[in-house]
């Protein structure tokens, strides 16, 4: 659904009301017009009664009828006027439409020798509001139309304003938005809520950014005090490598290694604008399988690449290789024995491993967690899918860019 301007929606709104309001008002009139018509037939009957009190002149429209003389059609409508005991100020008046043409009031006087006695009013002529709506509804219809135009113009106008303010909010949202910028829109807002609107959204965005702030500055502390002992450990372990067995150096080396990539990708995290480079992924990715090809065949598994030898794609080499190092080690640890799989196309890449049936997947969140941070920084994405088969991990730029 195509969302509509403030505009129209506020200008459609408020023109809908004003006709609401005057067929309301129209309805309201009409009806009053009825009432004042039959209040003044009633009161040409009350003068007729006092007429034939002999009080006023008769009314030619008016005739004295008994009950057997009042059209049986509606006879039985006003039986109960005769029934009652007459009160000269009650209200003894019924009107009666006979046919389409004819239309009476009907007063009840008070019985005589003979019996009841009515007094009939023949209406039709007096009949006003009924002829002058018809000849009147197409100028009134006209009219409608004029004054909802009118309206819906008026309350374009109106909102324009409201509008406008919200539009330049939004416009300093949209460019580049900064906490002085956004405070500056706000303070210019005529419309209180969109002041407020904004100032929120300035608070808001201060506080992330002051978050952010914090945890770059974490960041880039952690990996500058990760240097200097990640490099006494490198001398000290090279000074020793003659004194340890092979099997702990290896293990030792690749636990050293793991922590320079944790501090190079801290380091590379805590960095404003992350430089890429162009990469050769295949001798990148062989590098990375060397170091762990030991680890994974002391758990009875192989690593197998596969795919275009020759792609490259600009990354920066410490997020990608911290979070290649992450999935592989997590393929190791919570694989099943057998080959686990690295397939590279200019659209992806793709790792597959067997897991063992009883393997939770609890062990991948944190580090896929953390992948994904690296990933969404350099403007990548990353799939985890889980079934019998195994696990595949789809590493894959967003905008699906073939390699350079």
């Amino acid at each position: 659904m195509k969302p509509r301007s403030l505009r129209r929606v506020l200008g459609l709104q408020w023109a809908l009301f004003a006709g609401a309001l005057l067929v309301g008002l129209f309805m309201l009139a009409l009806v009053a017009l009825y009432v004042l018509e039959d209040s003044f037939i009633d009161a040409r009957l009350r003068e007729a009664e006092r007429a034939f009190h002999g009080e006023r002149p008769r009314l030619p429209q008016v005739e004295l009828k008994r009950l057997d003389e009042i059209p049986a059609s509606v006879r039985a409508q006003i039986e109960h006027l005769a029934a009652r005991d007459y009160d000269p100020f009650a209200f003894h008046v019924r009107e009666l439409r006979i046919d389409s043409d004819r239309y009476i009031h009907v007063r009840a006087l008070p019985p005589d020798e003979r019996g009841p006695r009515f007094l009939v009013f023949e209406a039709q002529d007096e009949l006003r509001v009924t002829s002058a709506a018809v000849r009147a509804a197409p100028v009134l219809g006209l009219l409608l139309v004029l004054i909802l135009l009118q309206a819906a113009w008026l309350a374009r106008r109106f909102v324009r304003r409201i509008e406008g303010a919200a539009g330049s909010l939004l416009d300093a949202i949209e460019r580049e938005p900064s906490v002085e910028s956004l405070r500056a829109a706000a303070d210019a807002q005529p419309v209180e809520e969109f002041q407020r609107f904004g100032q929120a959204l300035a608070q808001s965005l201060e506080a992330r950014l002051a978050a952010l702030q914090r945890e770059e500055e974490t960041l880039r502390f952690i990996a500058h005090e990760l240097r200097t002992p990640l490099q006494s450990a490198r001398l000290a372990m090279e000074a020793m490598g003659e004194q340890i067995e092979s099997a702990a150096e290896a293990r030792l080396r690749r636990a050293l290694q793991r922590l320079e990539r944790a501090s190079a990708a801290v380091l590379w995290l805590g960095e404003s604008t992350p430089v890429a480079e162009a990469l050769d992924v295949e001798p990148f990715l062989s590098m990375l399988v060397e170091e762990f090809a030991a680890l994974a065949e002391r758990r009875g598994q192989h690593i197998v690449i596969g795919g275009d030898a020759d792609l490259r794609w600009a990354l920066p080499p410490a997020a990608i290789e911290a979070v290649l190092g992450n999935l592989l080690i997590n393929a190791i640890q919570h694989g099943a024995p057998g080959a686990i799989e690295i397939s590279v196309d200019a659209e992806r890449i793709e790792f597959r491993n067997a897991m063992h049936a009883e393997e939770s997947h609890s062990g991948f969140g944190l580090g896929l967690e953390l992948a994904r941070r690296l990933l969404a920084k350099i403007g990548w994405t990353l799939e985890a899918r889980f079934d019998r088969d195994g696990a595949r991990l789809i590493l894959a730029p967003v905008s699906r860019t073939p390699g350079v």
